[in-house]
């Protein structure tokens, strides 16, 4: 039994948001603020914690549909009972339908959550909690009343000499959000729902039905844990073990949890003075057998690094605290036991590491505790885990996310119980926890505006099914992305790139651009394969400006007599072609140049992306001439050449590497026809200049700061703005 998938409504930004679960592990990824912690919230809170939500919580444009309802209750008297129909409030407040997958022989189990035995077919059953009024006629009478109150001193001339003030309450939503009112009419009910009637999508989901069970029916079937990113770990600086959540708390806590007694040392005066030595020998053999397991699985976490200390659990008994044990967790340096100091002298990194860890198994062992005392436990366990990396650096990172899942199966009765499930869903912006884990688990929450409603809101992408079946692209964009560590799934918007001098500049024009205020992810990936990416950007939806070279070739008849592609300088009218592989997949049936130099920028933009090639430029060779010379630029290299040609014909450019090269060849040239030659030659020939080395030489140049931006890539950068600013509304056109 696991849960197979939730549907999320109306609560904060999430309007529909449906969230597939893996079996053992899900991922939330995504951009700040994209709703990953409010989809947790939901989740926790319907089950867990329904004494947490508030008016915030409802989609702040249902308000307006609230209000609505509480302006029709008034309209009238007596009020038209259609507008105290419960299931008017079904599309305005917050809801959550969790799907459960069912196991053969695991039916009796949800016996009471079977929507008809003569239509079910045995294998999902799902429940619907809403956070709805509780009477809603008790609500109208209430409400009536005190708007009844407010007319009346609306009335009165003191009302008007105070300046006509705003009385409580002004409106529906003002009357349910204050004080207490939303927990005094508003709580979760829950309802059986009927798979064979859901569209297991985003869309217009089943009706809520008219009878509501009497209990949380889910209770007695997930039990729910969670360590969320605002938890409080250990900071030694400045404060003392008391004040902070120590490592020896946290035993404590595991301690007292495990073990049934209360084992207490009486004091009898001075005599303990003699007897604190074999009391600490006695406490100390207890809690080494108490906590020889989990101390023995925290070994077992493989933190990478040189010589770490080994954890032992030592007794400490003062005279002055003779009714009170406190453990107190030392580090030892391995191989010398006798060299021992306090955890707050270890590193913070490793502390928090052990820290989740031992949290991790507390949630385990108190999930299957029920079952060892003869009691009913829960056959799902689902475990929160927000932001790991939020006290981790990125070692412990990597090695948490392998070994947590592990952890929380841990135990002699889950290997021998396999009904028994465990679910693990992280939020993380850190992408060592992403490369660590495979692209099927991963949900990717992207921030969209309603059209209808004009606002942001959130929806989520299965990632799994992002490629299809092409398990060949499949694999090389995620074995990509794994060795490269990009960041695309927690950016605002990506920018690929053709080469190693586009990744060290883009940066510059993207400040110049104004967009250094938007996390932008720019990776480097070779023209031959960024088509590869391309089921991904567009299911991601994120803003994605491919920069890449028009790559002019022309068929040429080689010493075995076949065609092949040569590279040449970009010219028109020479019926080349393109032979770069992303501008054939995206701009279909047009690999002709003269084609490709002709397009509008509207015919290079598709959906949340925009192909940047070289584009020609009118460059001035003779500073004191009016006279322009059209130039076709073929690579990044001499598009930036002749867009800052200036810069580069200037006197006293020796010993710059690649830029005195460039600078020499413009002495050499008598034409920009020329020096295109020229540098041509140099890139496409052994013995000329590396581009990452002409890009480096620009970082060390005084003229870095004066550099334009290609004609192309300002176009693109512009675009991007657009999209961004816009929040995608209009592609960025």
């Amino acid at each position: 039994m696991k849960i197979s998938s939730v549907q999320i409504r109306n609560f904060r930004k999430l309007k529909n948001c449906h969230i597939d679960f893996g079996g053992q592990e899900t991922v939330f990824v995504g951009a700040n603020n994209s709703g990953k912690t409010s989809a947790i919230s939901a989740i926790v809170w319907f089950l867990k914690n329904t004494e947490k939500f508030t008016l915030k919580e409802f989609t702040a444009t249902n308000w307006a549909k609230i209000n609505e309802i509480g302006d029709n209750w008034l309209k009238k008297d007596p009020v038209d009972e259609q507008w105290l129909n419960p299931h008017l409030w079904d599309k305005f407040v917050p809801s959550l339908d969790i799907w459960i997958g069912i196991d053969e022989g695991e039916q009796f189990r949800v016996n009471h959550l079977i929507p008809s035995l003569s239509t079910w077919e045995g294998k999902m059953v799902g429940v619907r909690c809403q956070y709805e009024p509780t009477d809603v006629k008790k609500l109208y009478a209430e409400y009536k009343l005190a708007r009844g109150k407010v007319a009346e001193l609306e009335a009165t001339e003191e009302w008007k000499k105070a300046s006509s003030p705003d009385l409580f309450p002004k409106n529906l939503c003002d009357f349910i959000g204050k004080g207490s009112n939303l927990k005094g009419y508003f709580d979760v009910k829950y309802y059986v729902i009927d798979p064979k009637s859901e569209t297991w999508d985003e869309g217009p989901s089943q009706d809520t039905p008219d009878d509501c069970l009497d209990m949380n029916p889910l209770e007695e079937l997930i039990r729910v844990d969670a360590i969320l990113a605002s938890r409080d770990f250990s900071d030694p600086q400045g404060q003392s073990d008391s004040e902070i959540d120590t490592l020896s708390k946290q035993f404590q806590k595991y301690y007292s949890s495990s073990n049934k007694e209360e084992e207490d040392l009486t004091p009898e005066g001075l005599e303990l003075a003699s007897g604190v030595a074999k009391a600490n020998e006695t406490y100390d053999a207890k809690l080494k057998k108490t906590f020889e397991n989990p101390v023995s699985e925290l070994q077992d976490i493989n933190y990478p690094g040189f010589q770490n200390p080994e954890i032992t659990i030592r007794s400490k008994i003062q005279i002055e605290e003779a009714i009170k044990h406190e453990s107190a967790v030392q580090f030892a340096i391995q191989g010398m036991p006798e060299l021992e100091l306090p955890e707050k002298y270890n590193g913070l990194g490793y502390r928090n590491l052990i820290s989740i860890y031992l949290k991790l198994m507390d949630f385990r062992e108190q999930w299957v505790k029920p079952i060892n005392e003869g009691r009913s436990i829960q056959p799902i366990h689902l475990v929160f885990v927000e932001e790991p990396e939020a006290h981790l650096h990125a070692q412990a990172q990597q090695v948490f996310v392998k070994k947590a899942y592990e952890v929380l199966r841990k135990h002699k009765l889950l290997e021998e119980q396999p009904w028994l499930s465990t679910q693990l869903v992280l939020t993380t912006h850190s992408n060592h926890v992403v490369n660590e884990l495979d692209l099927n688990c991963m949900r990717y929450f992207k921030r969209v505006v309603d059209p209808s409603l004009s606002i942001p809101i959130s929806k989520v992408v299965n990632l799994s099914s992002t490629f299809g079946t092409d398990e060949d692209t499949k694999r090389f964009v995620t074995r990509y992305i794994r060795l490269t560590h990009c960041d695309l799934f927690f950016a605002d918007a990506v920018i690929l790139v053709e080469g190693p001098a586009e990744k060290i500049l883009v940066p510059k024009f993207i400040k110049k651009a104004g967009l250094d205020s938007y996390y932008i992810s720019v990776i480097e990936i070779n023209g031959r394969h960024a088509h590869s990416f391309r089921s991904l950007m567009e299911k991601l939806g994120v803003a994605t400006l491919i920069v890449t070279d028009i790559d002019a070739a022309e068929k040429k008849t080689g010493a075995d007599e076949k065609n092949h592609d040569c590279a040449v300088i970009t010219a028109k009218g020479k019926g080349y072609h393109t032979g770069n592989p992303t501008i054939k997949n995206w701009i279909v049936g047009k690999d002709k140049i003269d084609e490709l130099l002709a397009l509008s920028a509207k015919d290079k933009i598709f959906g949340n992306v925009k192909i940047a090639y070289q584009e020609p430029v009118f460059v001035k060779w003779d500073a004191d001439k009016d006279d322009t010379t059209e130039i076709c630029p073929y690579t990044f290299e001499d598009a930036l050449i002749f867009t800052n040609l200036h810069l580069f014909q200037q006197e006293k450019l020796g010993r710059q590497g690649a830029i005195t090269t460039i600078a020499n060849l413009c002495k050499q040239s008598t034409s920009a026809a020329e020096l295109q030659s020229k540098i041509f030659e140099k890139l496409e020939h052994t013995g000329g200049f590396q581009k990452a080395d002409f890009a480096n030489s620009l970082l060390y140049s005084d003229q870095f700061d004066s550099l334009e931006t290609p004609n192309y890539i300002e176009d693109g950068l512009t675009w991007m703005k657009n999209f961004l600013d816009s929040n995608g509304t209009d592609n960025g056109k």
